[in-house]
C-alpha cells in the first residue's frame, strides 16, 4: 500500500499594506482635486414674464444687452462695462423701484452674464431678470 502524505500548503498571510496605500492615494487624490470656498448661489426669478396693463406698483425696467461681440447698450444706448454702475447709480436715484431685463444672445458665454449681473447687484438694483 502506498500512502499519500498530504502536505499542507502554508499559505502567505494577505498583506494590507498595498490596501492601505490604494486608500491613502484615492485621500490624497480627493483632497487635492476638490476645493472647500464657499459657494455664492445667485438669486434668479425663474417667473414667466408677466403680460397685462401696468398698474401703479409697476417698477422701472431697463433693458441691458449683451451681444456676442462683448458690446453692451442699456435701453439701444451702446456703453462699456465700467458705464453700467453710473448709469445704474443714476437710475436708482430716480427711482428706488428699478428692475434690470438682461438679453444675451446665444454667443454669450456664461461668465460674462454672472460678471454682469455681480455688477448690477453691486450697484444696488433690487431686481434683476434674464430675458
Amino acid at each position: 500500500m502506498h500512502l499519500d502524505v498530504v502536505r499542507r500548503v502554508r499559505r502567505n498571510p494577505i498583506s494590507l499594506t498595498p490596501l492601505i496605500d490604494v486608500v491613502f492615494i484615492l485621500l490624497l487624490f480627493f483632497m487635492l482635486a476638490s476645493h472647500f470656498d464657499q459657494w455664492r448661489a445667485l438669486a434668479l426669478d425663474a417667473r414667466g414674464a408677466e403680460v397685462g396693463v401696468a398698474g401703479a406698483d409697476a417698477r422701472v425696467a431697463m433693458l441691458l444687452r449683451l451681444h456676442a461681440d462683448a458690446r453692451l447698450d442699456l435701453n439701444g444706448e451702446p456703453l462699456a462695462a465700467d458705464q453700467i454702475a453710473p448709469r445704474i447709480a443714476a437710475a436708482l436715484a430716480r427711482t428706488a423701484e428699478l428692475t434690470v431685463v438682461i438679453q444675451s444672445a446665444p454667443e454669450v458665454g456664461l461668465q460674462t452674464i454672472i460678471s454682469t449681473i455681480d455688477r448690477l447687484v453691486a450697484a444696488g438694483v433690487p431686481e434683476v431678470r434674464l430675458q
